[in-house]
């Protein structure tokens, strides 16, 4: 009987540790993917601009208070549809809105003639693609980008924001 029980025990224990360890690396599996997932890169084309850019500047043109590079280029402003991951993560870290007050930001700002609007894209290719074939585009991605053809913008001084 004492066999029986002590058997039962050392099952109950296997259990509960398979159950803790399964926790563990659930937990750990969610904070990794979070954090993957709320990194944001900056990524332009080389005629434009600059290889640096503090956070203040970068929220300036993206909000369409600056229209024009240095170089007189036209910013072309290129974003992942609030949809995504990573433009909903955009929102939120570079405007500080939800995504429909986003949308509502950039019509106004279009029908009142401030700014054009900002491109939007599904994927982070078709970011990148057009960012390198537009002179002056900037744009934001939730990944390190994986065309030669761009290349990252430094915001203050970091790859990532």
């Amino acid at each position: 009987m004492k066999r029986i029980t002590s058997i039962q025990n050392l099952r109950r224990r296997f259990v509960f540790f398979i159950q803790a360890l399964l926790c563990i690396v659930f937990i750990f599996s969610s904070i990794n993917a979070r954090s993957q997932n709320e990194m944001l890169t900056v990524i332009s084309n080389d005629k434009g601009a600059p290889a640096e850019l503090k956070l203040s500047d970068l929220k300036s043109i993206f909000l369409g208070e600056k229209q024009r590079w240095r170089n007189g280029n036209k910013i072309s402003i290129a974003l992942m549809k609030t949809s995504t991951p990573g433009g909903a993560y955009t929102c939120q870290k570079i405007y500080d809105m939800s995504s429909d007050e986003l949308k509502k930001f950039w019509l106004a700002l279009v029908f009142e003639g401030k700014a054009d609007a900002p491109a939007f894209f599904n994927t982070t290719s078709e970011l990148e693609s057009f960012v390198a074939e537009n002179p002056g585009a900037i744009g934001i991605i939730d990944q390190p980008p994986a065309s030669a053809d761009t290349r990252i913008v430094l915001i203050d001084g970091k790859k990532m924001l």
